[in-house]
């Protein structure tokens, strides 16, 4: 299980997701192991889901493997519009988004339809799953409120992230006058949610 408010550790997800999220589309070989999530239809879908994936991993809000009973046990007793991002555990489907509805817990699946990302039933897609959290947290509905990292207290470091990303926007972090390594760590997560 990933602790609150810390990326993944690679060590402690199963090994599908340590190769979607950190090998480079080279280092595949046919001696990695079968993976419950199916074949990448190119490079650049393979590309979209392991750029994710880091993302995820640093949002606080990505669960990994965590199953929807426990999803739906964590989010039962949360405010309405509270979600969290977790790993699917079907074949076909990276990601599924939970989130406490006004009638309790429920779970959507984050399907990936030529190159883009759609809830499952949705008609709305995005080239983002970010974007795609963005827009259900600001639509009419707002049927997603705020993101759920776990009851610990969250890091300085990212809170002070999510509030540069959204003071300037992630368009402008290259522009910042800060160091390299201070931009590595913006652009490593440059999302406000």
């Amino acid at each position: 299980m990933v602790h609150h408010n810390e990326p993944p550790d690679p060590s402690a997800l199963p090994q599908d997701v340590v190769s979607v999220a950190v090998s480079p589309p080279s280092a595949l070989t046919l001696s990695d192991p079968q993976t419950h999530f199916r074949l990448f239809r190119d490079a650049d879908e393979r590309s979209l889901v392991s750029v994710t994936t880091q993302f995820l991993g640093n949002s606080g809000f990505y669960w990994g493997p965590l199953d929807v009973d426990e999803a739906h046990t964590r989010l039962a007793s949360l405010p309405v519009g509270t979600f969290l991002i977790r790993d699917s555990m079907q074949t076909d489907v990276f990601f599924t988004l939970s989130y406490r509805a006004a009638d309790g817990p429920t779970s959507v699946r984050v399907l990936l339809k030529g190159g883009r990302f759609v809830l499952d039933g949705s008609k709305h897609n995005f080239p983002c799953l970010f974007e795609l959290l963005r827009f259900y947290m600001t639509s009419p509905k707002r049927s997603l409120k705020q993101p759920y990292r776990g009851p610990a207290p969250q890091k300085l470091q990212e809170l002070c992230r999510r509030a540069v990303v959204k003071t300037f926007g992630k368009e402008n972090l290259e522009k910042l006058p800060v160091s390299s390594v201070l931009k590595g760590f913006l652009q490593s997560y440059p999302f406000s949610i």
